[in-house]
């Protein structure tokens, strides 16, 4: 039985019975986009953890990696209705909006979709940029002094080229900050791909069946910030930042001056305990603890690091030695 038939059918259940059933249906939404994607489990499960939390997410990884299949794949298993948007360099937020307005169905209801793929957000203008981040923050888009509403929950999943050209606009440090975590589409292996031919030869038809409802989510996310955070977990996710800032020398790593230019702020710490709360909430624990920091670590901070030029450290390789 899924976590959904469980709540058309019994009143509203404690939070500690509705926790215990989350792990076992987080299962089966594991198991069934096992079914859809090939490969790139971990990014679903980080894309997962963020809607869970209620931050949103940059999703870097080139043409063919299945990114817009693992959005549909994540907001079928959810209850969520989902949609992309590519955005060009003469795009501006009066264009953005218009689109939502015309093809909405119903005028009662919000604007956008629950989930939102936001393709090439660095080939936008930066006003079109702001707009967009703006609305992830105040819940809204603005058109003139009309207000349209945003719908809950709003997940924004934004792509960047990686293709130097004259109209791009890079992200700011403050701009990328509005997003909780940065994932990595990356090539898959090659039994990932040798499975992924066998499928296309054996015409394999797989129908997603809901596991989760709106509902049900937006539930999560209300239990997100009461999981437990206990003083030892809380000491091991601040020693972490703080060896981030090379700013300090008395709190990092020797080596830490030569490859990071700049530490993480608080805001960092935040996301960071927000994060690993969410993990904890779908494995239907209560508490926090120092493995949910460790899983989420990469994830939220690689793009809040900034290396330094002739750094010949990645930023994920940095972030594994501040355990």
């Amino acid at each position: 039985m899924s976590i959904s038939d469980h709540n058309s059918k019994t009143p509203k259940e404690s939070n500690f019975d509705f926790l215990r059933r989350v792990s076992q249906a987080y299962k089966q939404v594991l198991e069934q986009a096992e079914q859809i994607v090939v490969g790139q489990q971990a990014v679903f499960e980080g894309l997962v953890t963020s809607l869970t939390s209620g931050g949103h997410c940059l999703l870097e990884g080139g043409p063919g990696m299945a990114k817009t299949t693992i959005l549909n794949t994540l907001a079928k298993l959810f209850g969520l209705e989902f949609r992309r948007i590519s955005l060009t360099p003469d795009m501006t937020p009066h264009d953005i909006v218009l689109l939502e307005v015309e093809t909405q169905q119903n005028k009662e209801d919000a604007y956008f979709a629950n989930v939102l793929l936001v393709e090439e957000i660095n080939c936008a203008q930066p006003k079109t940029q702001m707009a967009l981040l703006n609305a992830i923050q105040d819940e809204h888009m603005t058109l003139g002094q009309t207000r349209f509403p945003l719908p809950k929950p709003f997940f924004v999943v934004a792509t960047e080229t990686l293709i130097e050209q004259d109209h791009i606009s890079k992200l700011t440090a403050s701009q990328l900050d509005r997003f909780m975590m940065k994932l990595v589409a990356g090539y898959p292996t090659f039994q990932e791909e040798f499975e992924l031919v066998r499928r296309m030869a054996t015409f394999p038809e797989y129908v997603i069946t809901p596991v989760f409802t709106k509902e049900d989510m937006l539930r999560l996310q209300e239990l997100v910030p009461r999981t437990h955070i206990s003083n030892e977990v809380a000491e091991f996710a601040v020693n972490m930042i703080r060896k981030t800032r090379v700013e300090d020398p008395g709190e990092t790593f020797e080596f830490m001056p030569q490859q990071v230019a700049r530490g993480t702020g608080t805001s960092s710490l935040r996301a960071l305990i927000r994060a690993a709360q969410a993990r904890a909430v779908l494995c239907g624990r209560s508490k926090t603890a120092k493995n949910d920091i460790r899983f989420v670590s990469k994830l939220v901070l690689r793009h809040r690091l900034v290396m330094q030029p002739n750094a010949s450290l990645s930023s994920d390789d940095v972030i594994e030695q501040l355990d």
